[in-house]
């Protein structure tokens, strides 16, 4: 392990801050938004330009001293900090600019998507991504990137425009179509393995007006015929509904069900339905037409609300294990599965509060897809094509309880291999080593191989979600 007379050669050679263990900030800033990793840098490196970033990596190839890269924090498979490495840190650079002539926006590498969504609002203006307003900017795109809007608009790369990056060299670049195109492909899906993004340009698309959530909650009898009707209607749905489905047991305290379903499995679904709110009862109507619910809630709200309505939710300080299943099929007999795993999990609930949200943590989630999948042949993105996506997590506190909870997650992921088509990358908790890139990437994995060879020859970002580098197998990085 480096020791503080060394490290001082790094404060030297960066013009901001660098904080070493012992310091008082350091306990709060070696951390990530999942609690399972607990991991400690030899410094954190507190970037505000490209350069201190640049610096800091020279420094680092210079001493053989393992870096990693931290933007806004969610860090999900814990990749962004490691035990002994220089965490180079861009969560300070939080400036969003937009350009209304240019029809962009520019948004430094440390934004979370509250910022984004915040400053875009007024101009009636967003960006296709992400569910929960904490989540970083850059993790998020680099992956491909999801959200509310996706199902109308696509995935947040298709709106990339421009990405400010240090890569492995040390040399701060602008990376665009025109501009190492052939590296712009590649952070479009498996960014996290090529260098340091600090910066993003943004094209951004027109609010489709206000959101209106449809959420009803219904015994567990209703499970499978609304498995069913989800899995026959929601990829049809209008572009402006995207339809959710969640297996959960309702918590105890949950008073406004009636108390014969408190504490029992329960399904919900919710449709997020985008425009008039007049227009939502007609579109959303064809995926609440099975069983009687126990609870119904209907809001409406903009978009910047939506984005913020699950935050505590989702909030920081709770361990998660979670892994993100596309599907190729869904026949009665995955189904029975899902249902059957569902009701085995180990977890306690751990919601926050005693409102009922649209989306909440839970053992299992299916969304739908659409029918007609996007074009993602100009991105890196992984080669999904589905019409239904399922979201297996499970979450806790107290370290006694990861075992038992990490094991169900692989017995279930393992249970419905037979018809997994695909994931998506930001969703994993493992890094991946070589072999589980080529799964995930399928035909694209020598391209990015290529570029890896291409711009990172020594493997300096070793950390990414999966091994591009064809070296050692990895292993499951959260709490190691």
């Amino acid at each position: 392990m480096l020791q503080k007379p060394e490290l001082m050669g790094l404060v030297e050679a960066v013009d901001c801050d660098v904080v070493l263990p012992g310091a008082p900030e350091y306990e709060t800033l070696r951390r990530v938004w999942n609690a399972d990793v607990d991991q400690r840098p030899a410094a954190v490196v507190r970037c505000t330009t490209a350069e201190h970033a640049a610096a800091a990596l020279r420094w680092c190839r210079a001493h053989r001293v393992p870096l990693t890269v931290r933007g806004g924090g969610h860090s999900l498979a814990g990749t962004s900090v490691s035990d002994d490495a220089v965490l180079i840190d861009t969560g300070l650079m939080r400036d969003v600019t937009i350009d209304t002539a240019a029809h962009t926006i520019t948004v430094g590498a440390g934004c979370r998507w509250g910022d984004v969504d915040r400053a875009a609002e007024p101009y009636g203006i967003a960006l296709p991504a992400g569910v929960v307003s904490h989540t970083g900017v850059a993790g998020l795109t680099l992956g491909g990137g999801t959200g509310y809007l996706s199902r109308m608009f696509g995935s947040t790369v298709d709106f990339l425009r421009e990405v400010e990056l240090v890569t492995a060299d040390g040399v701060v670049r602008r990376v665009d179509a025109d501009n190492e195109s052939e590296l712009f492909w590649a952070l479009k899906g498996a960014g996290h393995n090529f260098g340091i993004a600090t910066e993003f340009v943004f094209d951004y698309v027109d609010l489709p007006g206000l959101a209106t959530v449809r959420l009803a909650l219904y015994p567990a009898e209703n499970r499978k015929e609304i498995l069913r009707r989800f899995r026959d209607l929601g990829p049809g749905m209008p572009d402006n509904v995207t339809s959710y489905v969640r297996l959960y047991r309702a918590p105890a305290y949950w008073s406004q069900l009636p108390r014969e379903h408190r504490g029992r499995p329960v399904v919900s679904v919710a449709t997020v339905t985008y425009g008039d709110p007049a227009t939502e009862p007609e579109l959303s109507k064809p995926m609440f037409g099975t069983g009687t619910p126990v609870y119904e809630r209907v809001s409406t709200f903009p978009h910047v609300t939506l984005q913020h309505s699950t935050d505590d939710e989702f909030r920081y300080g709770i361990c998660h294990y979670w892994r993100h299943v596309a599907f190729r099929e869904m026949p009665d007999e995955l189904l029975d599965i899902v249902i059957e795993h569902a009701d085995a999990y180990p977890g306690r609930s751990l919601n926050s509060s005693a409102h009922i949200a649209h989306q909440v943590m839970c053992p299992f989630e299916l969304i739908a897809g659409r029918i007609h999948p996007r074009d993602h042949s100009n991105d890196s993105t992984t080669d999904i094509h589905s019409r239904w996506a399922g979201n297996i997590g499970a979450d806790w506190e107290y370290p006694d309880e990861r075992a038992e909870l990490v094991a169900w997650v692989k017995r279930f992921s393992a249970a419905v291999g037979a018809w997994e088509h695909g994931t998506y990358v930001n969703f994993t908790s493992e890094r991946g080593d070589a072999g589980r890139g080529r799964e995930i990437y399928g035909d694209k994995y020598e391209r990015l191989a290529k570029a890896k060879a291409t711009f990172d020859p020594n493997n300096v970002f070793d950390h990414g979600l999966v091994d591009l580098d064809l070296a050692e197998a990895g292993a499951d990085r959260a709490g190691a």
